[in-house]
């Protein structure tokens, strides 16, 4: 059990700056073609760059979260 944590956690590691293209983007992230290269243009393609800019699009939308106990109000 730990080996395979440790090839996850070495998987997770080499792919931290892989890239997408833009139409790899797109579909990943289900966004109109203008939307998606706006993002794409501010952001870079560095994947991890732009799951952050992805993540801050979603909390400013309100949409992160919605389903997280731990962030609903009491």
């Amino acid at each position: 059990m730990t080996r395979h944590i440790k090839y996850e956690n070495e998987a997770l590691l080499r792919g931290w700056d892989a890239v997408y293209d833009l139409e790899e983007f797109i579909r990943a992230y289900r966004l109109p073609p203008l939307a998606a290269r706006e993002i794409f243009v501010k952001a870079g393609p560095r994947r991890l760059d732009l799951a952050i800019a992805m993540d801050a699009r979603d909390l400013i939308a309100g949409r992160h979260g919605a389903g997280n106990a731990f962030m609903s109000a009491p």
